[in-house]
């Protein structure tokens, strides 16, 4: 648990972070965002005592970080940071181990943690383990750095912008990537971002500041549907605001089950899926948009299948792009578990 309690920091007599206060449950996954300059990454930098705060107070469960030696409350929180700092004539496995040897950790917890993370972080340990920092993706860097602070096992991850410098697509995979790490390890993390597509995404509860005050602090649903002021809707972004909805469903709750043989009783035309022995779905037949054959059988590929906790914003895109009115809904082992269709997405509130 995080918990800031009246957080003032001042420069030149302005105050730069103006008597914040909120509470980060464990577990919880915080999003810092608002325009540059609002301080959220100063706010983050004094949780971990790189910067000193001027007013109020920082707790780490119960305890006030102040009365924490640096090295005991660093070694409680680990940071990820946009540039990575990776350090260079270290190979993968040496730059994870930092925080464990200063530790004084066994050789052989060292090596076990190590090949956690790398496979945690999907990074084959065979593969990645003695490569350099220069042999990597920005991408597999950026998880390299990410795993580099969780080594230690951590309470909190604090992380500063961390996918701002890679493209939109490696971008794309290390939001993914966090999330799925998120709940799995259930870490507290709190995530400074400037882009609020990506905090809907990953977010348990956002904080919008402005001006170095906390405008609001809730849940994403609460944030798009009781926006407290006119500035928290107009920098949420009211032309989306459906699609940003749909972000925050998931496909399991526009589920329905999938019919697997046609509907002769309807009397005219309506899709079924195809399986093959395994139950994984091939073929749709029918469900077609409409400038399609209503009737066609259309071959089942893994670009267009959705799984029960994809956004439901990302399984409508699918539909729109691949001209189907209804996606397959699969399983951890690509079995038929049901399905999603736009008429499902119309006929429910977001």
């Amino acid at each position: 648990m995080i918990e800031l309690q009246g957080l003032t920091k001042t420069y030149d007599d302005k105050d730069v972070v103006q008597d914040i206060s909120l509470r980060i449950e464990s577990g919880e996954f915080g999003v810092l965002i608002g325009p540059s300059g609002c301080g959220k990454s100063t706010t983050l930098r004094m949780i971990n005592r790189l910067i000193p705060l001027t007013r109020g107070r920082i707790l780490l469960g119960d305890e006030d970080i102040s009365h924490l030696k640096p090295e005991t409350l660093r070694r409680r929180i680990g940071y990820a940071i946009q540039s990575i700092g990776l350090f260079p004539h270290w190979t993968v496995a040496d730059n994870i181990a930092v925080v464990p040897r200063l530790l004084k950790w066994p050789k052989s917890r060292i090596d076990a943690r190590i090949d956690e993370l790398l496979d945690l972080f999907h990074l084959a340990a065979g593969e990645f383990r003695d490569k350099y920092p220069h042999q990597l993706s920005g991408g597999q860097a950026q998880r390299v750095g990410v795993a580099r602070a969780l080594a230690a096992d951590p309470e909190v991850l604090l992380m500063d912008e961390p996918f701002g410098a890679v493209d939109p697509l490696t971008r794309e995979v290390l939001q993914n990537e966090m999330r799925r790490v998120h709940e799995r390890t259930r870490k507290t993390i709190v995530f400074v971002t400037h882009d609020m597509d990506e905090a809907l995404k990953l977010a348990s509860r956002i904080a919008i500041l402005n001006a170095g005050r906390l405008v609001q602090y809730d849940r994403p649903i609460e944030l798009l549907t009781q926006p407290a002021d006119a500035f928290v809707s107009d920098f949420i972004g009211k032309a989306d605001l459906g699609l940003k909805l749909l972000s925050r469903r998931w496909v399991n709750q526009y589920q329905d089950r999938a019919r697997t043989t046609p509907d002769a009783a309807s009397g005219r035309p309506s899709h079924y899926w195809e399986t093959d022995a395994t139950g994984r779905p091939t073929c749709l037949h029918g469900g077609r948009l409409s400038d399609g054959d209503p009737e066609a059988r259309t071959a089942v590929n893994d670009e267009w299948i959705a799984t029960p906790g994809m956004p439901m914003k990302e399984a409508l895109s699918r539909m729109v792009w691949y001209r189907v009115m209804v996606l397959p809904v699969i399983d951890e082992s690509g079995r038929l578990i049901g399905e999603v269709s736009m008429d499902g997405v119309m006929g429910r509130q977001p």
